[in-house]
């Protein structure tokens, strides 16, 4: 009968190397999470960067097909008609929304100060304006919005102009950095690796086309609703909600408080007709614009779309809250395409969102 093999002991050698890879793969991870700590706003400029190329792709590839232009001379026209837009925006509607804006930074403060004179001396008024005051620090958001406003938008504009550069080189040459980025990989891995790029691009396709338009629905009707019912500063108002579709959940409730509180200085028929067309705006957004807009794309569940936003807000801050959604849609369609799909051995069912 043969004796079991006994095992070999390891080389003292052996355990010293097996020791230092332990240690040096523990520094690794530990360096990779300090940088991402320290340079989380680096890495969502560069997110920012990805999506700003998502976008002209998303327009390029449509007037490339029908007027058959090259892909390059596409993308420069369809820059040149977003560098024609904006300008033409601001030169048309730029000062009146600066007007307006400035007519809202002035016009919030004297709302906060007849709000306390109004229902400061009744007990559930001074309870409900002492808890408001609570939450928001005293009303100093209201007080200092102009001077915060002001002192960011300096600090944005450079970063918007970092990542709109950023994107113009994505854009006109996705194919090197994409290839950069897969040989990172071993060889086998970056068929699928490839694979995964393309879908994600799709999603993000879809999924920024969808909330543009939805943004631009929703400004409209809010700011058009808000003049309607007379509240001052109604196309400020409108852009603050339009822009607020941009972050989930969080966005749209934060956007109807500088429209509330205009309203509210007013007298309280104004106040119940302002808060009625942010309600409708909101029903109309969430029953008709959402379902019909985001049809094709990724179906993200409304739960996971919620904590995505927490989620990236305690990793990156503001920026990480901006970004939620489309980090969101990254993440998704990664693991059903690394995970889910080898498991089941295909494409799963999309869930109900």
């Amino acid at each position: 009968m043969d004796a079991p093999p006994t095992s070999i002991p390891a080389s003292p050698g052996a355990l010293r190397r097996a020791l230092i890879d332990a240690v040096l793969t523990a520094a690794a991870l530990a360096l990779a999470a300090f940088l991402v700590a320290r340079l989380s706003d680096v890495f969502m400029m560069a997110f920012g960067a990805v999506l700003v190329a998502v976008v002209l792709h998303a327009f390029a590839g449509p007037l490339s097909r029908r007027t058959r232009l090259g892909r390059k001379t596409a993308l420069t026209v369809v820059v040149v008609l977003v560098l024609a837009a904006l300008g033409g925006s601001v030169w048309v509607f730029g000062r009146a929304a600066q007007d307006q804006l400035a007519n809202l930074t002035d016009l919030l403060p004297r709302v906060w100060r007849t709000l306390n004179e109004r229902f400061g001396d009744s007990q559930p008024g001074s309870g409900v304006l002492h808890q408001f005051a609570s939450q928001w620090a005293g009303g100093g958001w209201i007080m200092g919005f102009g001077q915060r406003m002001a002192g960011q938008v300096t600090a944005a504009v450079a970063a918007t102009v970092i990542v709109a550069f950023a994107g113009l080189y994505l854009a006109y040459n996705p194919g090197s950095y994409l290839s950069g980025a897969l040989l990172l990989l071993p060889p086998r891995a970056r068929p699928r690796a490839k694979a995964v790029a393309d879908r994600v691009y799709e999603s993000l396709r879809q999924w920024l086309l969808a909330q543009f338009a939805s943004m631009l629905l929703v400004g409209l009707t809010t700011g058009l609703g808000l003049f309607l019912v007379g509240v001052p500063s109604a196309f400020a108002l409108g852009l603050i909600a339009g822009l607020g579709q941009f972050v989930p959940v969080v966005g749209p409730l934060a956007a109807t408080v500088p429209g509330l509180l205009a309203a509210a200085g007013l007298g309280v028929d104004t106040f119940i007709w302002a808060a009625v067309v942010y309600l409708a705006g909101s029903q109309f957004e969430a029953n008709l614009v959402t379902p019909f807009m985001l049809r094709q794309m990724a179906q993200l569940p409304m739960a996971l779309t919620l904590f995505a936003v927490l989620a990236m807000g305690v990793l990156f801050g503001a920026l990480g809250v901006l970004f939620a959604t489309p980090l969101a849609v990254v993440a998704y369609v990664a693991v059903q395409m690394l995970y889910v799909e080898p498991m089941n051995g295909g494409a799963p069912e999309a869930p109900e969102a």
